[in-house]
């Protein structure tokens, strides 16, 4: 039935779309199909080969865009974009290659006694977390005025979008540092139920986003500014987003600083970005889902509550991503990117680096095919794998193991 309502949902857009263009405006279908190759190694001992489940540099996605021209400088406009996986035509979000299993790190301090309890109970919340929504990537409307839009639904928060735009890889390719930010995210990327502002002038940028929960176990109240400036071939920004739990208590905090530089053939670029989160929003996803159970006794469950409480504490982020890299246009038709990245904790053991190296080749304006590696030097206390466009790897199958993905892949835009 879901799926039925998706079709006749995007059959509509498209007869609105057909519509429009007649009295002047435009709606426009477009996508990415990204399929590829991955040979991943440090989730057990052999090396595993898969397909690519979304892509590894930009994700495959449908959606439609569209605009009205309202006069006076005035125009409506909406995107909606939806995530599929092209190896099986599938839109529900893969579990994690490791499975639902929990990192050494969330356990400690944890008694043995309850462990085996509570660790099904986490994978649930875990898999809870993987959004199947249709219009997962984006599904936002706006209007654009002579001083700026403002744009309504689900959208990319400020922080990733100077992410993505000072990232060497475009937060795609599997050396992406993006990998030390992952489970529960360290980085959010898009909010929900979420108003933005943004404006442009004479190389000047500015945005500023708020959004509700709305009931959402977990998720509360959001907000977060950027600012930038691009001159010439320079190009800066900061920008910063708070988060707070369905239950009032603070969470994901991040700050970003980020610049780049074009000369020639080269392009330099470069980060800083700050993640603290002290009470991570799994914390009440899994505090819901202990008091929903009725296979733990009333008198243990608070005692069930607290560890569960310091479980997802034990996941949360208390460090600084510092991540560099570079763009090489060999000629034309091929682009050399390399980048290394390290996140470093307040828990020494939790520190880990990460080295990428990518080539494109342009086929022609829609299509490329891209080579890409990625190497994950884990400390004592991390497990951190390689991170897929689309699709999130999981885990190494033991702490301080290191980790290493190599992918080709096709990527045609259309």
């Amino acid at each position: 039935m879901k799926k039925q309502v998706s079709v006749l949902a995007l059959a509509a857009a498209m007869a609105c779309g057909a519509q429009a263009q007649q009295s002047g405006s435009s709606v426009n279908v477009f996508g990415v199909v990204d399929v590829g190759v991955t040979v991943l190694d440090g989730v057990s001992g052999t090396s595993k080969v898969r397909m690519v489940s979304s892509g590894q540099q930009l994700g495959s996605r449908l959606g439609l865009r569209g605009t009205e021209d309202l006069g006076s400088g005035y125009k409506a406009m909406f995107t909606i974009e939806h995530q599929f996986y092209a190896d099986t035509g599938s839109q529900n979000q893969a579990a994690p290659l490791s499975g639902f299993a929990i990192p050494t790190r969330a356990l400690v301090g944890i008694p043995n006694t309850i462990r085996s309890q509570l660790e099904p109970q986490l994978g649930q919340s875990l898999a809870a977390s993987l959004n199947n929504a249709f219009w997962h990537r984006q599904a936002w409307a706006g209007l654009v005025t002579p001083v700026g839009a403002v744009l309504a639904g689900r959208q990319y928060s400020p922080v990733f979008q100077l992410f993505g735009r000072f990232d060497p890889h475009q937060a795609g390719n599997v050396g992406n540092a993006f990998a030390t930010l992952t489970v529960p995210t360290g980085l959010e990327v898009r909010i929900n139920n979420s108003v933005q502002y943004v404006a442009e002038k004479d190389g000047w940028r500015l945005n500023g986003m708020v959004g509700a929960g709305e009931g959402e176990i977990g998720n509360g109240r959001f907000w977060g500014v950027s600012a930038g400036y691009a001159t010439g071939g320079l190009d800066v920004g900061i920008g910063y987003q708070n988060r707070k739990t369905s239950e009032g208590l603070q969470s994901l905090e991040n700050t970003v600083v980020g610049a780049s530089y074009t000369t020639g053939p080269w392009k330099v670029t470069g980060m800083w970005l700050r993640a603290k989160d002290k009470h991570p929003i799994l914390g009440a996803q899994l505090r819901a889902s202990l008091n929903a159970s009725t296979a733990i006794p009333a008198a243990l469950k608070p005692a069930f509550l607290a560890y569960g409480s310091q479980i997802a504490n034990n996941l949360g982020f208390d460090g600084n991503l510092s991540y560099a890299g570079i763009h090489y246009m060999i000629n034309e038709r091929n682009k050399l990117v390399a980048s290394y990245g390290v996140y470093n904790d307040k828990v020494a053991e939790r520190e880990a680096a990460i080295a990428g190296l990518a080539l494109e080749h342009i086929v022609s304006k829609r299509t490329s095919i891209w080579l890409s590696g990625g190497y994950v030097d884990n400390k004592t206390g991390q497990q951190i794998l390689p991170y897929s466009q689309g699709h999130l790897y999981g885990f190494t199958d033991k702490p301080g193991r290191d980790s290493s993905a190599y992918s080709m892949n096709l990527v045609h835009r259309f």
